[in-house]
């Protein structure tokens, strides 16, 4: 092969590279149809500015339940269970702080509420602190989004899990 050919072969394997990550970029960022490279381009970086803003606000939200889980661990455990929903368009997540000595919730428990109330799972998590509690949490989605979750009866349902 000349030069000239494998320079050519390199550049056509190159091309086709980009197509492909470019066809990958484009499932995350619009899966439903396909856009044209400088609108993808586009969509993806409002998009990831979109992920940086909730990373940061789940890291100042970390780490405000973090300084009221000090604050807890000096006063008696009578404050306890603490549970909070947060809900926004489709998605609610609860936060639930319990005492180890409290009555005993499984996680699954907490998970099938959600599926019960029209809710997929996306992320459920549980966390010891200072052998004395524990942290659930649980982020869900709406099954059918027009439908939405009812949150009032996801916190009522986890209520009557709890005591």
């Amino acid at each position: 092969m000349s030069p000239r050919e494998q320079r050519n072969l390199r550049e056509k394997e190159r091309r086709t590279r980009m197509k492909h990550l470019f066809i990958i970029l484009s499932s995350h960022v619009s899966p439903t149809h396909r856009l044209p490279v400088p609108q993808l381009i586009d969509q993806a970086t409002s998009y990831m500015i979109q992920l940086k803003e909730k990373v940061n606000y789940l890291r100042e939200k970390k780490m405000s339940l973090l300084g009221e889980m000090g604050n807890y661990s000096e006063r008696s455990s009578s404050l306890l269970p603490k549970l909070s929903i947060y809900s926004r368009d489709s998605t609610i997540e609860m936060n639930l702080i319990m005492d180890l000595n409290m009555k005993r919730v499984m996680l699954h428990e907490l998970v099938s509420v959600f599926e019960e109330e029209g809710a997929q799972v996306i992320n459920a998590n549980l966390q010891n602190l200072n052998d004395r509690m524990i942290i659930y949490t649980i982020v869900g989605q709406a099954i059918i989004c027009r439908i939405g979750i009812d949150p009032s009866r996801i916190e009522e349902r986890v209520r009557d899990l709890i005591f």
